[in-house]
């Protein structure tokens, strides 16, 4: 039978007893267990039955400080030599109750970073990483570091491990490049992981990070001047300025044009500015005995390497004088050709310089009937015509075409006129010249 129920440190009776009463001490085995952890000594164990028959059985357990759920001591009586086992009375269970009050609950510490001072790229940026209250075994958390700018970072997830003593220093590497940049920062956050939370108002932090690196410096503006006026085999010369003057000699385009004929090499060339930002450009002209119209010498900038061309100023001339003097009795006249053709064909008029001119030489004309002619055209019989013609220095004819009209009268041969008028540079001395339409009906 089973004495009362205990506390855990406390003793578990039981009473074996024989019935009858055996008349010598009797030995008889005993099974014990238990249901918890209660320091009990399991397993089997005899006790002696006297000849008053019956004996008490005590089993100990001890007093932990474990909060645990009760339990309980069971002693079953075991087969054994000299008596029989009671089927309704052959175990017997004490209760056993834990005395000990259970943990408080621990809160799972929250977890803050915080950053430490700027820093110029190549340096380290410094975060602390705190648990509160600090972890009772080393704690690991997860920490997402990202970057403003390119500084070399490793980004993306990486771990720490807070200690027993409550916070930790992450160091995050930049790297020192030699490209000129905005500054940026390097950013820390705490992410979701076991064991910890994460605090609402310092769960990331940010490090400036500074660029050390100098701008680069700008491509300098090209200019061109030109230097006052020159007679024909003289020096026109241009000043050629680089703005801010370059750190190192400068390989600069221009491209050299004249008006009129003086010599020129025309066409590309370069010059080198130097590091005091100018250089002096000369271009020869070439005197000549032709008498001829003044003109210019054009230096215009080209694109190129390492500087940019100056909207304003690219582009300069010098004013070139012609110093030949007209020969005697020498303006030049102009006359132009008789032409004939069929209905249906084109006349063509020479107009004839002479002598040749050094000037450009420019002359007007237009197409006419023959008015008071026997057999006149009228303005039917032939295409307009009219304009102005050009002769360069040196030119001595030029053409004007006429288109005669096909028609299906016949009507004989007709004439009209093209008359040359206007003329700048030279006179006019045969200004009229008779077209004859023969007809072909």
């Amino acid at each position: 039978a089973a004495g009362g129920g205990i506390a855990e440190g406390g003793d578990a009776t039981f009473t074996v007893t024989a019935d009858p009463a055996p008349s010598s001490p009797l030995t008889v085995t005993v099974s014990v267990a238990q249901s918890g952890d209660f320091g009990v000594s399991p397993g089997s164990r005899t006790v002696t039955v006297p000849t008053g028959g019956s004996v008490t059985l005590t089993v100990a357990t001890a007093n932990d400080s474990a909060d645990e759920a009760d339990g309980s001591v069971t002693a079953t009586v075991s087969a054994g030599s000299g008596y029989t086992v009671s089927p309704t009375a052959g175990t017997a269970t004490v209760a056993v109750a834990d005395d000990d009050d259970p943990p408080a609950p621990v809160a799972d510490p929250e977890v803050s970073i915080t950053a430490g001072g700027g820093v110029t790229e190549g340096g380290d940026a410094a975060f602390t990483v705190t648990a509160d209250p600090a972890p009772t075994a080393p704690l690991t958390v997860d920490v997402t570091v990202a970057q403003v700018g390119d500084f070399g970072v490793a980004t993306g997830s990486r771990s720490v491990t807070v200690p027993t003593g409550g916070s930790v220093t992450l160091t995050v590497a930049t790297a020192n490049d030699t490209a000129d940049e905005a500054d940026g920062s390097v950013t820390a956050t705490v992410s979701a992981g076991s064991g910890y939370t994460i605090s609402a108002t310092a769960g990331t932090a940010t490090v400036a990070v500074a660029d050390d690196d100098d701008p680069p410096v700008a491509d300098p503006e090209v200019s061109i001047t030109a230097g006052g006026g020159v007679t024909e085999g003289g020096d026109a010369t241009f000043t050629v300025t680089a703005d801010p003057a370059p750190s190192a000699a400068l390989t600069v385009d221009v491209t050299i044009a004249q008006a009129g004929d003086f010599g020129v090499a025309a066409g590309s060339r370069s010059v080198t500015v130097p590091t005091s930002g100018t250089v002096t450009l000369t271009v020869a002209t070439v005197n000549d005995s032709t008498d001829e119209a003044d003109g210019t010498v054009t230096a215009t900038v080209g694109s190129g390497s390492g500087y940019t061309v100056s909207t304003a100023s690219g582009s300069a001339t010098v004013a070139v004088a012609d110093d030949d003097d007209p020969p005697p009795n020498a303006t030049p006249s102009l006359s132009i050709s008789d032409a004939s053709a069929s209905e249906g064909g084109t006349l063509t008029f020479t107009v004839t310089l002479s002598p040749a001119s050094g000037r450009y030489v420019w002359v007007h004309y237009y197409a006419r009937p023959a008015f008071g002619a026997a057999l006149s055209a009228t303005f039917a019989d032939f295409a307009q015509a009219y304009g102005m013609l050009t002769f360069s220095p040196g030119e001595t004819t030029k053409t004007i075409t006429v288109a005669a009209v096909d028609d299906s009268s016949p009507e004989g041969d007709e004439t009209f006129r093209v008359v040359l008028y206007s003329a700048s540079q030279a006179a006019v001395a045969d200004g009229e010249g008779v077209g004859t339409i023969t007809d072909n009906d």
